[in-house]
């Protein structure tokens, strides 16, 4: 099952209905966009796939939805290396190699003198594919990997950030007045929102242990 950005806008706005126009159209869909970027740091699922090392490269292209690495392959025991051809190659005792990563690259030093497919496991995103929508010119997002319980967590965390953005705007506005015996203070809506939006991120972490105590976790 997959999720759609306008069916997680849509429901949203039903959830947290707008006060004098906040939150905007684009505040809510950014809400949900920002809640997903949130979602994916403390719930991404473990992937697996293969770097093709070839000899004289040394930076590669890491898959999109990567986040952090989890897990390299070593390339053979102490002193050797496994070539793509299963031949035991020695190494100098003091050869030792590092890699970094940034922005969505990996780079090896030294540079690889070496050709063989290498495993790696690492943390990934939840990431969203642009199509078209039905019946319709204008673009959505499409996210394939995100069933109901994924969209019902990442719901708690846009409901978070929408029911802030109005404790923001009312806060802004908040007028307290007095006229002979009646008096009102508008203060308590904005505390109100923000009581609320403590309330959905309290329930968005709680709902981030409990499924990552089902999935994998990782070290530092």
């Amino acid at each position: 099952m997959s999720k759609l950005l306008s069916e997680l806008v849509a429901q949203l706005e039903l959830d947290i209905p707008a006060e004098d126009s906040v939150p905007t159209e684009v505040q809510y869909e950014n809400a949900v966009k920002d809640a997903i970027a949130d979602f994916s740091e403390q719930c991404g699922l473990e992937q697996i796939e293969t770097l093709s090392i070839v000899s004289g490269t040394a930076t590669y292209d890491l898959p999109a939805d990567f986040l952090r690495l989890i897990s390299l392959t070593q390339l053979g025991g102490v002193g050797v290396m496994f070539s793509a051809e299963s031949q035991i190659i020695p190494l100098s005792g003091n050869w030792c190699e590092r890699h970094t990563i940034r922005n969505g690259r990996i780079t090896f030093y030294p540079v690889p003198r070496y050709s063989l497919q290498r495993y790696f496991s690492y943390k990934a995103a939840w990431i969203g594919t642009d199509i078209e929508a039905e019946g319709s010119e204008a673009a959505d997002v499409e996210y394939e990997t995100m069933g109901e319980r994924e969209a019902r967590i990442v719901l708690m965390k846009a409901k978070a950030l929408a029911s802030t953005k109005k404790a923001n705007a009312q806060a802004g506005s908040a007028i307290k007045y007095s006229f002979g015996a009646v008096s009102e203070d508008l203060g308590g809506v904005s505390e109100a929102s923000v009581t609320n939006a403590e309330s959905f991120e309290n329930e968005y972490l709680e709902a981030c242990k409990v499924y990552n105590g089902q999935h994998a976790s990782y070290g530092d």
